[in-house]
């Protein structure tokens, strides 16, 4: 308990540092949150005029694609917040930043990931909370106790499951030494399988978002559950609590990548 006590002392420390740093620059925040809603305004308008122009998209109308964006920019600004840093993984092992991590008597990922939180993510969370409350809205989506929870473990499930991608593809620069930066590509992947419903790719496609690249997974298949929609995976569980456990499985397997990829980091040297 007093080791715990310690490590939330630690993460709490960082935060108020990680604000601070934030604040030192008001003019540079405000543009981020001014910027930042406006690109997810302009994704949600899409669906909106491709609606206005199919009627539905794979027989989902436009307040339930409401629903299923809301869902997902949600996961993406608790993401940003809390693995921004995976983003640009391979500039700090090249630059040898990891080496600091060696000197303190603490968990080396536990460091990585709370050393600088993103403050700014803050301003991906604000759209994604107004559009996920406006598609649960649209729906009529009941708050249920089942609905409740397993809302909630869609969220902690979906947000895992993308922090889970970011560091263990990052992690891969501990053996290639190259400073390739992935978060752009993984971010187009997850808009593409999670924008729009999985349904309406051809069945190989969405067997490989389900079951390879388990993106689908982030808001899909949840969604799906929850407004009765048809899917190509039909289970008589709650697909939300899958979420969660895929998250959970996966930020395991990513934290195994990066331990053992950190095992190899050889510093930057002089």
């Amino acid at each position: 308990m007093k080791k715990l006590k310690h490590y939330c002392s630690v993460a709490m420390l960082s935060a108020r540092l990680s604000i601070q740093s934030c604040i030192e620059y008001p003019i540079a925040f405000i543009g981020w949150l001014i910027s930042n809603p406006i690109q997810f305004l302009v994704g949600f308008a899409t669906i909106k005029f491709v609606v206005m122009e199919f009627d539905t998209i794979a027989g989902w109308d436009f307040k339930e694609l409401a629903f299923l964006y809301g869902v997902s920019i949600l996961s993406h600004g608790l993401s940003v917040i809390f693995f921004t840093k995976t983003w640009y993984m391979g500039w700090t092992i090249i630059h040898g930043e990891m080496d600091r991590l060696r000197l303190r008597p603490m968990n080396t990922l536990f460091q990585f990931l709370v050393g600088e939180l993103n403050f700014v993510g803050f301003t991906d969370l604000i759209p994604g909370i107004i559009l996920f409350v406006y598609g649960c809205i649209s729906v009529d989506f009941k708050w249920t106790l089942y609905n409740t929870v397993a809302m909630i473990c869609t969220i902690i499930g979906a947000t895992l499951l993308r922090g889970a991608m970011y560091l263990g593809l990052g992690s891969i620069t501990f053996w290639s030494k190259s400073p390739m930066n992935i978060s752009g590509f993984l971010q187009e992947l997850f808009n593409r399988t999670n924008m729009y419903p999985l349904s309406m790719y051809p069945r190989a496609v969405q067997f490989v978002f389900s079951f390879i690249l388990p993106f689908s997974w982030i808001c899909f298949y949840p969604a799906s559950e929850f407004l009765g929609k048809d899917s190509l995976i039909k289970l008589p569980f709650g697909m939300a609590f899958i979420t969660l456990a895929l998250g959970i499985v996966m930020f395991m397997i990513a934290c195994r990548i990066f331990s053992a990829g950190f095992k190899q980091y050889e510093s930057a040297g002089s």
